[in-house]
């Protein structure tokens, strides 16, 4: 019996297969070429009198190809559409060998005593280096927006979250494909309170900064910068979200300006110290010849005494009655302060010329807090034995290259801060100073944590200004913080820096260059 061709069936369905746009390709049902149309001899590369009796297998990728045989039997004898009525795509192999992609569609044709299959092919070659181009330009993007050392968050206008960059992901411990979808305040609820800045910056297509903005989270505060940038595109509003942590840039700067404060009154500290000893000395110096010579137990006085009439034991009871005496005592008392404050100026406008020792700070905090419980200015505001003083040293070694008893001076400064800070809280219960002491890179830091009331930014601000002060009169001179930020930034090149938030205590933080050992 003669085989019955496909294309002899209907010559009109040779000329219709041979002017559409893809290729077709007709097999009978053993899988051999029964047809072959233009398109799918320049696809393939093979002219259709090579190809025609051979199996459909000549055209297939080697993955594709162990199976098709298997297919189209399974097909014949359980009617299973594995690939039949279906498309997919798979690769197929032109003449010199090359392997390319391709959308295959199978149809089964029945047509008079003819039983085949016929494939319609299309070229996806193009399509899939576009897409190749399109992922790379994406993947190119997406590393621009990841080297971007920023949170940035792209947003619709109802503020869902439609990309996001690596940054912003590990900002939220998350997987970057995790916060698509999500809403912008559940995954940074700290910018609920801005929200209403960014819809309208989206919705009038104007930029918005916002620079240094305080966020609170537990114990600890931040400080951001924020930026919204509207998209310009006109099919859709949206914008990008970019989140700046800029707190040790801020601290770095209140830092320098601090710097700049204390070098900008260094020399007129200087100055006045040197000026005001000048008649200090002349009034120290009249009342101790005030009390000498109003003195009986100097011959001299008793002399000259009895030259002019004079009762000295009169005179005595008559100061005492009087209070001169006590007048006296008060001017001695306060040119000692004053000469106390002279030289603590002298020692804020100056740096050190000792020579630098290793020393162990853990050793210089032992000591100040020994010279504190015992020392009686101490005693006398507040009471060291009361405080509890918690040690947390854990450092591969503590030692700093220093003046020792310059270090010594800052530490009782910071420490009796601490301590009448807590003495002024009337709440107080159980006021505890925190030693804590670790590694930092080239540096040992060291933190002494008290729990008292804390103080507000305009003081924090201030606290190391010389003569600011928040105690009564009498009772501070302004300058033991501020000589001691001074021996620690400019004498040993370190850093001293207090945080604190009223009701929550306070932190200072001493960072001084440790003493490596070779």
């Amino acid at each position: 019996m003669q085989r019955v061709r496909f294309w002899s069936v209907d010559p009109r369905v040779r000329e219709i297969v041979n002017n559409v746009a893809d290729a077709v390709i007709a097999i009978d049902a053993r899988g051999n070429i029964e047809l072959f149309n233009p398109v799918a001899e320049r696809l393939f590369g093979y002219a259709s009198e090579e190809v025609m009796g051979h199996n459909i297998k000549l055209l297939a990728a080697p993955d594709y190809s162990r199976h098709h045989d298997e297919y189209i039997a399974r097909y014949l004898e359980t009617d299973d559409p594995h690939i039949i009525g279906t498309g997919r795509e798979v690769e197929g192999r032109r003449k010199d060998g090359t392997v390319f992609p391709i959308y295959l569609s199978v149809g089964e044709v029945k047509v008079a005593e003819f039983h085949g299959f016929i494939g319609i092919i299309h070229d996806l070659t193009e399509q899939k280096e576009a897409e190749k181009l399109l992922l790379n330009a994406r993947t190119y993007l997406q590393d621009i927006i990841d080297s971007i050392p920023s949170i940035l968050v792209g947003v619709d206008q109802k503020g869902i979250i439609t990309h996001w960059n690596h940054f912003a992901a590990a900002e939220r411990d998350m997987d970057i494909r995790e916060g698509v979808g999500q809403p912008l305040v559940k995954l940074f609820p700290f910018l609920e309170a801005q929200l209403g800045d960014i819809s309208h910056a989206i919705r009038e297509r104007h930029p918005v900064r916002k620079e240094r903005l305080p966020l609170q989270n537990g114990g600890s505060s931040r400080v951001i910068d924020l930026a919204v940038y509207p998209l310009s595109s006109a099919e859709g509003l949206g914008g990008v979200v970019r989140i700046d942590d800029v707190t040790e840039r801020v601290r770095i700067e209140e830092m320098m300006v601090q710097t700049e404060k204390m070098m900008s009154v260094g020399g007129l500290a200087a100055g006045m110290a040197h000026e005001i000893n000048n008649p200090l000395g002349i009034i120290a110096q009249s009342c101790q010849n005030l009390v000498r010579r109003l003195s009986d137990d100097i011959p001299k006085n008793r002399e000259v005494a009895n030259n002019v009439g004079l009762d000295l034991g009169a005179m005595r009871r008559y100061m005492t009655e009087r209070g001169l005496s006590q007048f006296i005592a008060g001017m001695q008392e306060a040119t000692e302060r004053a000469a106390l404050i002279v030289t603590e100026m002298l020692a804020y406008s100056r740096r050190g010329t000792s020579s630098f020792v290793p020393t162990p700070l853990s050793e210089l905090v032992e000591t100040v807090l020994h010279l504190a419980s015992h020392d009686y200015d101490v005693k006398k505001n507040y009471d060291f034995r009361r405080i509890t003083i918690e040690r947390d040293y854990d450092t591969r070694s503590d030692l700093i290259s220093c003046e020792a008893l310059a270090i010594e001076q800052v530490l009782l400064n910071v420490l009796k801060n601490a301590a009448q800070a807590m003495a002024g809280n009337p709440h107080q219960t159980c006021p505890t100073i925190t030693l804590r002491l670790r590694d930092e890179e080239q540096w040992l830091r060291l933190e002494v944590i008290d729990n008292g009331p804390g103080m507000s930014a305009e003081v924090r601000h201030r606290l190391f200004e010389p003569f600011f002060t928040t105690k009564p009169v009498g009772m501070g001179t302004g300058l033991g913080l501020a000589v001691a930020y001074f021996i620690v930034t400019e004498q040993h090149h370190g850093r001293l820096e207090v945080e604190s938030t009223p009701g929550m205590g306070s932190k200072f933080t001493l960072r001084l260059p440790r003493h490596e050992e070779y």
